[in-house]
């Protein structure tokens, strides 16, 4: 009795055993090939991005701030309200540093002051200079009657008295002509000096009123209620205190609207052309990993751009989320799969099986325990399979490694 026991544990050990062998070997093998089937590839171009809110209000630099007339051309953020903050309408939001306003400010202060006393003076100068040519009028008229007496008393004189107190009084009326014609050139001149001086300070008072409506605009309030999310730099950082924020990107925060949602992400002039209006996205939202959300491309930027962290021209393209949950939040990151081509019912091959052998491509197939070079013709490519449009069928089996010489069969 004692031995049947014996025999039947060692008849369940053994089984066990060859079990566990055959378990062993399909693993291995399936960790080392892999079964040819149909599949759909889908072609893609990748970009990462942030979660938005389609119609977001934006929160930025007021526009008397970006007015060139005030020579500021970024302002540094003295205080700044943290990312994803809840906040009403009227709360603050930023503070901005008054410091080169002020001293522009002060600088336009002190022209004017000039520009003034330029104009009480050239007041005074043309009182003065105006009164002295009226009396200049007074004076070549006064003497063209004397000449006028002078030339009535001639009558009784020779011819050459007569003459000599009409050429006399010819010259009075030249005079006095002159002294007029001098008035008006000197009154149009002073005119046009003073006019220019009172435009002068008219468009410095201008621009120094400037300066205190944005002086005003320093301390930035929420427009409307919602969750603050902070803009960035041109570098592509997160605005904070102490970082400056410029008039030609005056974007400093806004508060998404989340009822629609969409994903701004930036891709390579090398792929930009593969996309179009209306591609299907699959969007992997970083902080929701058991979600795949799909999107559609609403707007792809007709320039490129250079930002911070790629190594050519990148073109803006927006997504839209085909739908929105309460999981979805602004701010978060994520990354986006731009669909550009589908191929469907296709024989797909991993890439791990694809060899090159001179121009050709190859695999290596399994077939009853034998392992056969075999060129293949390929098409599209992901980054995991190919489409094999010719050399494979369905069911092949293909190594994902390389073998040695001595195990393909001649």
């Amino acid at each position: 009795m004692k031995k049947k026991k014996l025999m039947v544990a060692g008849s369940i050990a053994a089984i066990i055993i060859i079990a566990a062998s055959v378990i062993l070997l399909e693993s291995t093998e399936s960790g080392s090939s892999k079964l040819i089937k149909r599949g759909t590839l889908k072609a893609a171009v990748t970009g990462r991005g942030e979660v938005q809110g389609e119609n977001s209000v934006r929160i930025e630099l007021a526009s008397v701030l970006r007015d060139n007339q005030l020579r500021v051309w970024s302002f540094k953020i003295n205080d700044l309200i943290p990312e994803g903050k809840k906040v009403k309408k009227g709360d603050f939001i930023a503070q901005l540093d008054p410091s080169q306003l002020v001293s522009n400010m002060r600088e336009r202060q002190t022209e004017k002051e000039k520009f003034d006393a330029d104009l009480r003076n050239a007041i005074i100068d043309s009182t003065v200079n105006l009164t002295a040519k009226r009396e200049d009028i007074v004076n070549a008229r006064l003497e063209l009657q004397y000449k006028q007496i002078d030339l009535d008393m001639a009558e009784f004189e020779s011819g050459a008295e007569k003459r000599k107190a009409t050429m006399a009084y010819q010259k009075a009326q030249i005079a006095l002509d002159k002294s007029k014609r001098d008035y008006l050139l000197e009154k149009n001149r002073m005119k046009t000096r003073i006019l220019r001086y009172e435009s002068r300070a008219k468009q410095l008072q201008e621009v120094i009123d400037k300066f205190q409506r944005a002086l005003a605009e320093l301390r930035i309030t929420s427009p409307g209620d919602g969750i603050v999310m902070i803009s960035e730099d041109f570098l592509g950082k997160k605005l904070t205190k102490d970082s400056r924020i410029s008039t030609w990107m005056p974007l400093l925060a806004t508060l998404p609207d989340m009822s629609s949602a969409i994903v701004e992400t930036y891709i390579k002039e090398i792929d930009i052309t593969k996309i179009s209006l209306g591609d299907s996205a699959q969007i992997a939202v970083d902080a929701i990993p058991n979600k795949l959300f799909t999107g559609k491309v609403i707007k792809v930027a007709n320039m490129g751009e250079d930002k911070s962290g790629f190594d050519m021209k990148v073109f803006r393209v927006v997504i839209r989320f085909d739908n929105v949950d309460n999981d979805l939040k602004p701010g978060m990151t994520c990354n986006n799969d731009i669909i550009f081509a589908a191929y469907e019912n296709q024989l797909l091959a991993p890439l791990k099986a694809i060899f090159t052998k001179g121009t050709d491509r190859i695999v290596y197939l399994k077939r009853k325990g034998e392992i056969i070079e075999q060129p293949v013709k390929t098409g599209a490519e992901d980054e995991e399979n190919v489409v094999i449009l010719n050399g494979l069928q369905e069911g092949d089996r293909v190594l994902l490694y390389q073998p040695s010489s001595e195990e393909i069969k001649g």
